[in-house]
């Protein structure tokens, strides 16, 4: 009787576990939103907490945002490895599916070219609302005279035992004994000698300088894991496109003196893309209480919230104008050259699927319903789409682009720094290469948005207001899911339009072994692909 009752117990417990993390895992987003709720409410009366010893609030205030610290140190380390892999076997895929015709390669060049428009149109915008943000600048540390100690005499140990020192009618002699007050004297350095302290001051660099240091010598780094450990967003990228291209050429044209049976490096490349991405799952489920922490933190931390709170409401603004601008001008732009009719009627057949986008964050999960979508609109052959869509849910990121560029000069503008023409640019090359290498899951927008604003404004570290746009987040990354969507199924109706019946029939026999699309996870673009490159081998 009494093992029963202790089996029951268990099994009880279990059941309730279960069912709450089922409760959690079906309203994520709600547990989300209240988190961040929560975190402004304490964040709030944090700040207005003025306990008689100051130190008593450092120390609360530090404890407080522990769990959003360690979550963005979380994040920080699996993204440069996650771009890597993902980067690798992105380039792999598209140089093996380069060789399945020129379908595919319209396919490619047509999500790289939106990419493109989606980095300018974020730059534009960010221009046009550049004049509305709030330049934050920290207090600084009143500047103290530099001053010296003249020692005239040493003693048998070889210690100052005499300084220069000035007498009171004004005479300099060298007087024994302590130093005091009057053997202190300050330094004019005439010629500039002496190195001061840089802490709190940005470097002046020309545009030319700007150039050479913050984009060229960013390409190729000079210690491969330095790399990593310096957060160094392009030379990472750059590392991995070599890794794609040198590893297809060697599953192509293998050495002849190696007796290889597989490329091991590819395999475990997909192997770390698999692990990583699981490692984001796990990361991001702990996000409600985090950013309970980040906010409350970030908030009681500030004695004025006003600036703050009006550069990332015309964050908002610039994002969603740059993202509405990429629909009316470059998608239904392209539709009504394509088509010649108004790209209104095709869009109202992807209301659903756009809806879903915006419920779930995640362009991979909303696959299935947006092969669907497109199916049903008459407008792109079915199996073209189980092809077009799966890729773009990989490469195509477009509303990540926009997000990226706006996002990285609102904290350019919060931590006081305006951002010049070369940070503008070398900013445009990170939003087009790391939109390619974004992971089509939920939150990867805020913490790719913080490697590029490092990289292109020469930072390290957090910057001040990133709580804040983390906090954001839940809504800013469903819109962006929104227009990543929306650009795959226009793309897939551009592909579809331009292939007859014949040239439909031979480019499926070319991709005849993709799968059906049905799942909703992440990995259906990947293995889609991988299928695509196997009948491509098989073609050549």
């Amino acid at each position: 009787m009494y093992l029963n009752s202790t089996t029951n117990s268990t099994h009880n417990r279990k059941s309730c576990g279960s069912t709450l993390l089922n409760i959690y895992t079906k309203h994520q987003l709600a547990f989300v939103i209240w988190g961040a709720i929560l975190g402004i409410g304490l964040g709030i009366a944090l700040a207005y907490w003025t306990p008689e010893n100051a130190d008593v609030k450092s120390t609360v205030l530090l404890w407080v945002g522990l769990l959003g610290d360690l979550f963005i140190r979380a994040l920080k380390c699996i993204i440069l490895p996650l771009v890597f892999v993902s980067i690798a076997i992105s380039v792999m895929d598209m140089l093996a599916l380069g060789k399945a015709g020129s379908m595919v390669k319209k396919t490619i060049g047509l999500y790289l070219f939106t990419t493109v428009c989606a980095v300018c149109l974020g730059v534009l915008s960010s221009l046009t609302f550049g004049s509305k943000y709030v330049v934050h600048n920290h207090e600084e540390e009143v500047a103290v005279p530099a001053e010296v100690r003249l020692a005239c005499s040493v003693d048998d140990a070889g210690l100052p035992s005499a300084y220069l020192t000035e007498m009171n009618d004004g005479s300099v002699v060298c007087a024994a004994g302590e130093a005091m007050s009057e053997a202190l004297f300050l330094m004019d350095d005439v010629n500039g000698y002496f190195a001061t302290s840089a802490e709190n001051e940005v470097a002046e660099l020309s545009l030319s300088e700007s150039f050479y240091q913050g984009l060229f010598m960013q390409l190729i780094g000079s210690n491969m894991f330095g790399l990593f450990t310096d957060s160094n967003f392009l030379g990472v990228i750059i590392l991995a496109a070599g890794f794609g291209v040198g590893l297809n050429k060697l599953k192509n044209n293998p050495p002849r003196d190696v007796n290889w049976a597989g490329i091991i490096t590819i395999q475990l490349l997909e192997e770390l893309n698999h692990l990583f991405m699981m490692f984001v799952h796990w990361i991001i489920y702990c996000a409600p209480i985090c950013i309970l922490s980040l906010v409350a933190k970030a908030i009681g931390s500030q004695s004025d919230m006003g600036h703050v709170a009006q550069t990332l409401g015309w964050l908002f603004v610039s994002f969603v104008v740059g993202a509405v601008a990429q629909v009316t001008l470059v998608y239904s732009g392209l539709y009504l050259y394509y088509f010649r009719s108004n790209p209104l009627s095709y869009f109202k057949d992807l209301v659903e699927a756009l809806t879903l986008a915006f419920a779930s964050a995640s362009s991979a999960a909303t696959l299935p319903v947006s092969l669907e979508c497109v199916a049903k609109s008459g407008k792109v052959n079915k199996d073209i789409a189980r092809f077009v869509l799966p890729l773009g849910a990989t490469i195509n990121m477009d509303g990540v682009a926009i997000y990226i560029t706006c996002t990285a000069v609102a904290l350019a503008y919060l931590n006081g720094l305006e951002p010049t023409v070369a940070n503008y640019v070398i900013l445009a090359f990170c939003a087009t290469l790391g939109s390619i290498g974004t992971a089509p899951v939920p939150a990867s927008g805020p913490v790719m948005a913080l490697t590029a604003y490092n990289t292109a404004f020469q930072q390290h570290g957090i910057p001040y207001g990133f709580a804040f746009v983390l906090a954001l987040d839940w809504l800013t990354d469903r819109i962006s899911t929104c227009f990543n969507v929306c650009g795959d199924m226009v793309i897939a109706s551009l592909v579809s339009s331009g292939l007859d019946a014949e040239e439909q029939e031979e480019f499926m026999k070319q991709i005849d072994n993709i799968g059906q699309g049905s799942s909703d996870d992440i990995e259906i673009a990947k293995a889609n692909i991988r299928a695509s490159m196997k009948a491509s081998m098989l073609s050549a």
